[in-house]
């Protein structure tokens, strides 16, 4: 039970906006993170879903429901996420070893012009993306901020984590933990996949969030591409780096289901 209660601490005090907590990260405290960090996305997702009902009564044109849909998940989890997505920019964009490129992930002070450009760029699509999002996509999209935090912890739980990160103390080393772990967050995508589908039926366009889901995998097939051919294996900014990009393919393969004639 305490390790059920510190993880569900250390997954909201890292993971979401908040005070950072005093416990110390360690295997023990984090057993059972990774099947907290999706309901940081739930918060996400609710927002977002709400603010889809609220906002053609108080906004007139799209750019600011765009705005909001964009920064809102950023700020409920406190730029974690983001942060990754610039540490892997900076060192994709460095064309080193992999040592070298694995030490520009643990550097706080390492700031590169690409990786500042990718995220300036990253927002742009973003927003222009949301922007022309038609609001019953709205609806099935939201789910993206579950689903991507849930296949980051299957993907840390999975495949092989480059020795010495920080994100070796989210595994635990007892199997049958380990397993539930990934089994709930299956669960959780298997959960959003069928809302979304049940959404997307209602007005008829079932091919929207097939589409969205695929633009999951192509995510995260990426995304182990990268971690395999540059670095070795995965850490945290790279899974952090595939959560950011998750939350703008799977929205532009929505729009793309909307907008393909076929």
């Amino acid at each position: 039970m305490k390790g059920l209660v510190n993880s569900f601490i250390m997954a909201f005090s890292g993971y979401a906006a908040g005070g950072k907590s005093k416990l110390e990260r360690t295997k023990e405290n984090c057993s059972f993170i990774l099947i907290f960090i999706p309901l940081i996305g739930l918060i996400s997702t609710v927002l977002v879903n709400r603010w889809a009902v609220l906002y053609p009564y108080v906004c007139e044109n799209p750019v600011l429901p765009a705005v909001f849909a964009v920064v809102v998940p950023i700020i409920i989890s406190g730029g974690s996420n983001l942060k990754g997505f610039f540490k892997v920019t900076d060192a994709l964009s460095s064309h080193k070893s992999k040592e070298e490129k694995l030490k520009i992930l643990t550097l706080d002070d390492h700031s590169g012009y690409s990786a500042i450009i990718a995220c300036i760029v990253y927002f742009l699509v973003a927003i222009g993306i949301w922007s022309e999002m038609p609001i019953d996509g709205i609806f099935v999209v939201a789910f993206t901020y579950i689903i991507s935090r849930s296949l980051f912890g299957i993907s840390l739980l999975t495949m092989k984590i480059v020795p010495g990160n920080k994100a070796e103390n989210f595994v635990p080393d007892n199997k049958l933990v380990k397993w539930f772990q990934v089994l709930v967050n299956l669960g959780f995508i298997a959960i959003s996949a069928v809302l979304m589908y049940d959404i997307a039926l209602s007005f008829e366009m079932v091919k929207v969030a097939i589409i969205c889901l695929v633009g999951a995998v192509i995510s995260y097939l990426y995304y182990i591409y990268i971690a395999k051919r540059h670095f070795g294996g995965l850490t945290e900014e790279l899974a952090s780096f595939f959560v950011t990009v998750c939350e703008v393919v799977m929205p532009f393969a929505t729009l793309f289901a909307f907008k393909n004639p076929f």
